[in-house]
């Protein structure tokens, strides 16, 4: 398409050349023909009274010389020059070409701006998802220091009660009648009673446990059945004293073995005593409290007076 332009163009400028070529030789041979210019002037109207208002208007005189010019001249001037179409052609080809060349460069920055428009698209999707990941991970965060709190609290609960707990222990071991620090019938101080026997038992005499050699202590609470018995394996005599929580319903929640009221503090006779209070079972009672504390004491082997 541009090489038939090009031909059209060239076609063009040598057609208008052999026509201007073909005038210039006519006249050579033709010759032409001018007429000296006679002198030129401004007519006036004399009129024929000072004043201008006669009664009509005189008949006047044309000029002299008006009359004499030559039809050539005149058929001349008014002969319109002849054309040609191949310039218009021309014209046409370039207004062709530059609205070709306006719609490609619309179409190019065309697609730039969609170009652009997609690039800036893709960045705000890009920063939404950004935005939804970091809420996500702040999220997260909170929702992991929020149950570390809730742990570390729990802990707190439990270590006040059992605190608690240890406490109320003490006081009933340090005193019986709300004057004196020591409990036993004897003077002196320090509980009286035996390192074998139960620290909840009011009977200082003996060797202890009598022959079931366990025993319980839960105020205003009762034993389902019978305490379980611990796996003696571990070739070791001695009382091991475990403190449990009890809930309402009567089950065991907790259980810990305890120093006071304990001969013995091996960890095989602690974790047998320990994994035997935790299978014991006491009555129900909706009006205990929601944690009770209490005791179970174990005794293993023979243990003398």
């Amino acid at each position: 398409m541009e090489e038939n332009r090009n031909k059209e163009k060239v076609s063009g400028y040598v057609g208008s050349i052999i026509f201007h070529a073909a005038l210039i030789i006519l006249f050579l041979f033709l010759g032409l023909t001018s007429k000296p210019l006679e002198e030129e002037g401004i007519l006036v109207n004399f009129g024929d009274s000072p004043t201008g208002f006669g009664a009509s208007e005189p008949v006047r005189n044309e000029p002299t010389g008006t009359q004499n010019i030559p039809s050539s001249t005149s058929a001349q001037a008014t002969t319109p020059p002849l054309q040609t179409s191949k310039p218009a052609t021309v014209k046409e080809n370039i207004m062709t070409q530059n609205y070709e060349e306006s719609a490609k460069i619309n179409a190019e920055e065309q697609k730039r701006r969609e170009a652009q428009q997609k690039k800036i698209e893709e960045e705000r999707k890009q920063k939404e998802e950004q935005d939804r990941q970091k809420r996500i991970e702040d999220e997260k965060k909170r929702a992991e220091e929020a149950e570390r709190q809730r742990l570390a609290e729990e802990q707190r609960k439990k270590d006040e009660l059992a605190q608690q707990a240890r406490s109320n222990v003490n006081q009933a071991f340090s005193k019986t009648d709300g004057t004196g620090t020591s409990e036993g019938v004897t003077q002196g101080t320090g509980n009286q009673g035996h390192l074998t026997g139960d620290p909840n038992a009011t009977n200082r005499d003996g060797t202890g446990l009598g022959t079931s050699g366990n025993s319980f202590s839960l105020a205003g609470r009762s034993l389902v059945g019978s305490l379980p018995k611990p796996v003696d394996s571990c070739n070791e005599a001695g009382v091991i004293v475990v403190e449990v929580t009890v809930d309402k319903s009567g089950k065991v929640t907790a259980a810990q073995a305890i120093q006071r009221g304990s001969s013995n503090w091996n960890s095989c006779l602690i974790k047998a005593a320990e994994e035997a209070a935790r299978k014991a079972k006491f009555n129900s009672d909706q009006n205990a409290a929601a944690a009770q504390k209490g005791t179970i004491t174990y005794r293993f082997g023979f243990v003398s007076k």
